[in-house]
């Protein structure tokens, strides 16, 4: 399966090199060459399903404390709030390590817009709200090896909901 991964990424690059009829050496057409290919390649999924539980301060927290992907690879988070609580709501940030408490000091000033995330360059990936009940999912490609961290920033949850999420 890699192979053919691999034969078919070679075959697109080639056939976007020699239709251009001249090199293209800019970013954004870099980007985009980037993009077709990841169209026609076969996307690997890493899936996982956590539960935002408890229905107060001192009992909220996700149901999983780590996360391992591979660097390069597809992740899709099922966050499922199964809270009752209506108070309870949540969502799910990845972050650059050492972040954490810059990135919910931040949501803190923006609540309740724009999901609870303002500060975009720590920001790996985020999902919406989550109310009692409900289930959210995002999708996102894993970032270059390395720590990283994730979190719940609706206000006041940061502290204790959160866990670390690794590349290899």
């Amino acid at each position: 399966m890699k192979n053919s991964q691999n034969l078919i990424t070679c075959i697109v690059l080639a056939s976007l090199f020699a239709c251009s009829g001249e090199k293209k050496n800019t970013e954004k057409s870099i980007e985009k060459e980037i993009e077709i290919i990841e169209k026609v390649v076969e996307k690997t999924w890493e899936t996982f399903n956590i539960g935002a539980v408890g229905n107060t301060m001192s009992e909220m927290k996700y149901d999983i404390e780590s996360i391992t992907v591979k660097e390069g690879s597809w992740v899709r988070i099922n966050l499922e709030n199964k809270g009752i609580d209506n108070s309870m709501m949540h969502n799910i940030v990845f972050i650059n390590y050492g972040a954490r408490k810059k990135v919910a000091s931040e949501a803190i000033k923006i609540w309740p817009s724009q999901n609870f995330v303002e500060n975009k360059k720590n920001i790996i990936a985020y999902s919406g709200v989550s109310k009692p009940g409900e289930t959210v999912t995002l999708e996102f490609k894993a970032p270059k090896k390395g720590n990283y961290e994730f979190l719940c920033t609706y206000p006041g949850h940061a502290e204790i909901m959160r866990g670390y999420f690794f590349v290899k």
